[in-house]
């Protein structure tokens, strides 16, 4: 294998930004905006400026790093996210940042004269763990977010993204200092986990994405009636919790009916009030996501399955409140920035798997915009958004190094 990264670097990076959580011993939990993201963010720019390299970060928390030469050339652009789920594992989104970021690193050792630049991004809120939507910055970079996105995106708390963004002296929101010259950037990639099986149980160390799978996010609220739990019979009840598993069963029915196996939906997240042992479950929230590589079937599944819920609160004299969340639809991958990275594989004589992607990623948005496509190094049994998630070094240096040599191919 070719040693064309650091690979000391990038481990010693990676293990870095690891120690900066807010759940120590608990996998990482680095949501944006939160002090731990501003350590690690400092962390990144401070490795930036050892190597003279140029940061900036635009209105929305979105970082560019940058090489520190003329801005007019056209730009090659790679990058990932360094915020977390709860207690997550450590290299969803940082192994993209930290690979970049080498990238640059090795440009400026080397001193390489690139025909065309290359700028590191670090997106901000991929994950949607502090404001409940995904892929958050680049929507803002693309405009299919804008200002009234700011007042309705609330975190946990009900803060608006606007007012987090104020209390964290970011200047005022304006989409048109935000939104990047399109027509100047000419190809993303972006190195990312697998956060699933196939790569490990084919035993290859690189996966390379043609198309990213979209999602559709509801959140429901079922009311029912809270009572004593010892003094009220079981005929009769109204157990907001009894019912919400019912329905968390029949969206496992439907999904294994309807489904073409390419679909899956998750209901991964309840809040259940008043959550005491001795009292009936009163009222239960709890999170809809429905994720395929086709718009209409993700939509039609969700319907189907939301139909099903409606259908059993009515049997059930339950009331239910459907609210939708978020939509990331689905995205194709550019052939001729699939093919350059065939083709360095190829070169650097490593096997491959041509894949979809099941996860939402940034480089999805981007791609409506920019020609893009994503490099994938296999997750140790398939997990992922758990402190156990793991990737074998030699996997993570086979993945930076097709990153590195098919971004100086496109620049060169």
């Amino acid at each position: 294998m070719r040693k064309l990264v650091n690979e000391n670097r990038i481990f010693r990076d990676l293990e870095e930004l690891k120690k900066i959580t807010d759940t120590q011993g608990k996998g990482v939990t680095r949501f944006s905006y939160s002090e731990s993201d501003k350590k690690a963010r400092a962390y990144l720019l401070k490795e930036a400026k050892a190597f003279g390299l140029k940061a900036e970060t635009d209105k929305i928390g979105n970082m560019f790093i940058k090489l520190p030469e003329n801005s007019k050339k056209e730009v090659i652009m790679t990058g990932s996210h360094i915020d977390s789920v709860r207690e997550g594992g450590y290299l969803d989104g940082s192994l993209g940042v930290i690979c970049g970021l080498e990238v640059l690193r090795r440009v400026r050792e080397k001193d390489l004269n690139l025909k065309k630049t290359i700028w590191l991004v670090v997106f901000v809120e991929e994950e949607g763990s502090n404001f409940n939507a995904t892929i958050t910055g680049s929507k803002f970079l693309t405009g299919e977010y804008g200002e009234e996105d700011l007042d309705i995106l609330k975190n946990k708390d009900g803060a608006t993204l606007r007012r987090i963004l104020k209390e964290n002296n970011y200047p005022e929101f304006n989409s048109e200092e935000l939104k990047p010259d399109f027509n100047n950037i000419k190809a993303m990639i972006e190195l990312h986990i697998e956060q699933g099986p196939v790569l490990d149980r084919k035993g290859i160390s690189l996966g390379i994405v043609e198309n990213i799978n979209g999602m559709k996010v509801h959140e429901i609220t079922v009311t029912g009636l809270s009572n004593h739990a010892g003094a009220s019979p079981m005929t009769g009840r109204k157990d907001a919790l009894v019912f919400s598993s019912e329905c968390v069963l029949k969206t496992k029915e439907i999904i294994e009916r309807d489904g073409k196996g390419s679909e899956v939906a998750t209901v991964g997240h309840l809040e259940v009030s008043p959550n005491m042992s001795n009292v009936i479950p009163g009222r239960v929230k709890f999170t809809l996501e429905v994720r395929g590589p086709e718009a209409e079937r993700i939509n039609s599944l969700s319907e189907m399955i939301l139909s099903e819920y409606r259908l059993l609160a009515e049997r059930e004299n339950m009331e239910i409140d459907i609210e939708k969340v978020a939509f990331s639809k689905p995205y194709r991958m550019d052939k001729s920035i699939v093919t350059a990275l065939e083709e360095t594989a190829k070169k650097q004589k490593e096997p491959y798997l041509l894949m979809n992607s099941g996860a939402v990623h940034d480089t999805g948005s981007m791609s409506s915009y920019i020609p893009s496509a994503m490099i994938f190094v296999p997750s140790i049994d398939g997990r992922s958004h758990v402190s156990t998630e793991e990737t074998k070094k030699e996997d993570i240096i086979k993945g930076a190094n097709l990153l590195m040599e098919t971004l100086l191919s496109l620049a060169d």
